[in-house]
């Protein structure tokens, strides 16, 4: 202990603790794909986070009813399709990097057949089968619609939790008694609705 640190406590102040450095790391990085990572939509994951909070709401006993009903009848819907939404852009994310990945394989072999000034068979024949699995690889990812799958599920997700947020607000056709009915309606229709395409 230094002898600025004593005298602080003395004076009933409690002593700073030295700033831990955070690691940053780049976006790319940070957002890569998990290529081996098989969740289930259905399941509870450690990075839900709560909609409604979980702890008591003692001072919203006017709302324990409307919040009630998103913890026994909505979560799950907005939950599945939050899941979905997270796995399809993983897969996006994991189709474009190997893309990416595949071409500058590509452009390396080419680059070394340049260097070596032409004529390796095996490295063109390389290349070619390269570039070729690479087209074909394209041609299925794009048949796929991974991304188009993402934005259709994020948008219904973010669609549930908003009308649930006009409901509670009591905002629009949400008056009256028939305010549940309305809701469930609402979300059996977003669930319903079609991909975007």
């Amino acid at each position: 202990m230094t002898e600025e640190q004593p005298a602080a406590s003395a004076a009933g102040q409690v002593p700073e603790k030295p700033k831990q450095r955070r690691k940053h790391w780049p976006a790319l990085l940070k957002r890569s794909p998990r290529f081996f990572w098989r969740p289930k939509e259905d399941e509870r994951w450690d990075d839900d986070w709560p909609v409604v909070p979980l702890e008591p709401l003692a001072g919203y006993q006017a709302l324990e009813s409307d919040l009630a009903l998103w913890r026994g009848q909505l979560e799950f819907s907005f939950r599945k399709l939050d899941h979905r939404a997270k796995i399809l852009q993983n897969r996006f994310w994991r189709q474009r990097v190997l893309l990416i990945t595949g071409g500058l394989v590509a452009t390396s072999l080419a680059t070394a057949q340049a260097a070596i000034g032409g004529g390796n068979v095996i490295l063109a024949v390389l290349q070619a089968g390269l570039t070729g699995l690479l087209a074909g690889l394209t041609v299925l990812i794009r048949s796929r619609r991974a991304q188009q799958g993402y934005l259709s599920a994020r948008l219904k997700a973010e669609r549930i939790k908003s009308e649930y947020f006009l409901f509670l607000a009591m905002a629009g056709d949400y008056q009256g008694e028939r305010r549940v009915r309305l809701l469930q309606q609402q979300v059996e229709d977003i669930e319903a609705a079609e991909d975007v395409s």
